[in-house]
């Protein structure tokens, strides 16, 4: 079985544990989040030295290995095997965690951690069969603003779906500046449970973030020279490219939605929940529609995609790549 790391939060906040994990992809930060994770089921408040084992592969001796995977737990339920750095076993010691497979331990968790590990070996193909491989490469769109929920709900408290949405275009993928953002806005909310749009957009926007909407204005309202300005105040003060790629994109698909229903919905408070916006932007929002043709908002997408794959892949300075980007879709 393949997981990726929400679908592994459903199955263990669902109460399901297996009875191995293969933890492997280069996201490093998902990869801990997963351990934790697993952890937290499986040990819950209460662990000690013999019910949590974590060993590192390139050390740790094959006789060890089994010893604490046999090891009767005390404090937990279970008794949790970590091994790190997983590629640099050795055949034998796989070879013989592969026989382990065959009948594990029920109570007893093994997870296996590595950034890379041949998928054809034994040990692999059982693994998949009793457990799982838990994925860990960078998130795709459509999964950050669960993954927003995941780390909301650590925090003990809950983000209404609109603000988690806003909150992953606005930050992207970046797993890091997710962190720190849900910090940033946890703090600004304090005893509050519930994290909403409006928070997001005084708590993150109205901070460093501010320029970056001030940006997609001056985009919206085809102001090339007060968008440049704002562009080279963004990355002069440390911004990343592809937050402010992030935040155009966003912009451009509201604006679409805003085209699609100009001259059909008046009701201020129906189109900002059309548009997923705060209904104070949403009159301007409308109003920066009428600044474009379909067409040339369609083209605005176009623009901002070759761009995301430019700034990826060449060697252009990146405030050349997003300026050539700007001048394309404002100009008329």
């Amino acid at each position: 079985m393949k997981l990726d790391i929400t679908s592994l939060e459903k199955e263990i906040r669902g109460g399901k544990l297996r009875p191995v994990y293969i933890v492997v992809g280069e996201e490093s930060y998902l990869a801990r989040a997963a351990q934790r994770m697993i952890r937290e089921k499986v040990c819950g408040e209460k662990s000690d030295d013999l019910s949590y084992r974590i060993m590192s592969a390139n050390e740790v001796k094959l006789d060890q290995i089994t010893d604490a995977l046999r090891t009767v737990p005390f404090l937990s339920p279970r008794v949790l095997v970590v091994i790190r750095d997983a590629g640099k076993l050795k055949k034998g010691v796989q070879e013989t965690l592969a026989e382990y497979l065959e009948s594990p331990v029920d109570t007893s968790v093994l997870v296996v951690i590595a950034s890379k590990l041949d998928g054809r070996t034994k040990f692999m193909q059982l693994a998949g069969k009793v457990g799982a491989i838990v994925e860990c490469k960078p998130l795709y769109a459509n999964k950050v603003p669960y993954w927003i929920n995941i780390e909301v709900r650590r925090g003990g408290k809950q983000i209404s779906q609109e603000a988690a949405k806003f909150l992953a275009d606005m930050v992207g993928n970046d797993l890091g500046q997710i962190a720190q953002a849900i910090d940033r806005v946890s703090l600004y909310v304090g005893d509050r449970k519930l994290i909403e749009l409006s928070d997001i957009e005084h708590a993150i926007a109205e901070t460093h973030q501010r320029t970056i909407f001030e940006l997609t204005d001056a985009v919206g309202q085809r102001k090339i020279s007060t968008a440049l300005s704002h562009l080279h105040n963004i990355l002069e003060n440390g911004g990343a490219p592809v937050l402010a790629l992030n935040m155009l994109a966003r912009h451009f698909r509201i604006l679409s939605k805003a085209k699609d229903i100009s001259g059909r919905m008046s009701d201020k408070t129906q189109v900002a929940k059309y548009l997923g916006v705060n209904p104070f932007f949403a009159t301007n929002y409308m109003t920066q529609a009428n600044n474009f043709s379909k067409g040339e908002l369609r083209n605005g997408f176009r623009i901002l995609h070759k761009c995301d794959k430019t700034l990826k892949s060449s060697r252009v300075p990146k405030e050349r790549v997003l300026e050539k980007a700007l001048f394309s879709i404002i100009k008329k």
